[in-house]
């Protein structure tokens, strides 16, 4: 995985073969201003069977030992652990989740409402219909029914390019890499986005990390539709903000965004006019081909 520059090596002869233990150095500087990556490759012969890795975001600030300090620490354990326990490295060791293998889909749509019913919930299947009839596949991720722990700011996800959180997460990640259209659906919650749909938003640092580390970049068109109780334009000053920092930073490219307001008062959003027709449209022009001429 690293293309990095091998910084030391050292061999372990063992009843099982001769081991090669390498640390190498990353620079990751296009990524984070001055973050590093150490990583040990252990070798059985000349077959990769174990990596490990750390980098200097992961190490707090004020820490007792530094980044290359921490990296020694770990070149010279697995040292010691491969000379005295050899049979566990003689065939490979997956120390990451692969994402799951299926689970693609053309449209994604995160609906960022605790509401089932509400409508938040009704635009989405709005936009799932306008997909189907256009003859594209969709998922709609009712957010609230997964479980999505925060983001803990461990950096882990820099290092393979996978999160070590053991929760929902996976399958969006999966879904969203592969998608052509991302679609977030949401109500104004404070002035922002409900929780369910920013702990998703934060681990998408995930998905950020694998776009810099893996080469996997997304390739999608983005659009927001956001719901207000309150009238005018101010409630969505900070949802269109956040969402629109989210997509930036995956490099998914924004359309203009479907923003209905006053619904203390209306209550339903299909019976706001043109609301629907406004959605559909706004979907259908993701949908269409366009020309790359």
């Amino acid at each position: 995985m690293s293309g990095g520059t091998i910084e030391k090596i050292r061999a372990v002869e063992t009843p099982e073969g001769t081991f090669t233990i390498r640390l190498i150095h990353d620079d990751l500087e296009s990524i984070y201003p001055g973050m590093v990556r150490y990583t040990v490759d252990i070798l059985c012969g000349k077959e990769p069977v174990a990596t490990y890795a750390v980098n200097s975001y992961e190490v707090p600030p004020g820490s007792l030992v530094d980044t290359r300090e921490a990296a020694e620490v770990l070149f010279s354990r697995v040292a010691h652990d491969v000379a005295s326990r050899p049979h566990t490295y003689v065939r490979p060791r997956h120390l990451t989740r692969p994402l799951p293998g299926s689970g693609a889909y053309d449209v994604v749509i995160l609906q960022g409402s605790p509401r089932q019913f509400g409508n938040s919930a009704r635009i989405a299947s709005w936009c799932s219909d306008e997909a189907a009839r256009a003859g594209f596949s969709s998922r709609v991720f009712f957010l609230h029914e997964l479980d999505i722990r925060p983001c803990i700011g461990c950096y882990a996800c820099y290092n393979f390019g996978y999160c070590p959180i053991d929760d929902d997460m996976p399958g969006i990640v999966r879904a969203l890499e592969s998608a052509s259209v991302i679609v977030v659906c949401t109500p104004v919650y404070t002035g922002t986005v409900p929780a369910g749909l920013k702990a998703v938003i934060d681990r998408c640092q995930w998905l950020h990390a694998r776009e810099k580390v893996l080469g996997r970049e997304v390739h999608a068109r983005g659009l927001l539709v956001a719901v207000a109780g309150q009238r005018g334009s101010e409630p969505f000053v900070c949802i269109t903000r956040v969402v629109g920092m989210f997509m930036g930073n995956l490099g998914i490219r924004p359309a203009a965004p479907v923003l209905i307001d006053d619904l203390d008062r209306a209550r339903d959003v299909g019976k706001v006019k043109g609301a629907e027709d406004d959605v559909r449209a706004a979907l259908r022009a993701l949908l269409a081909p366009r020309d790359e001429g």
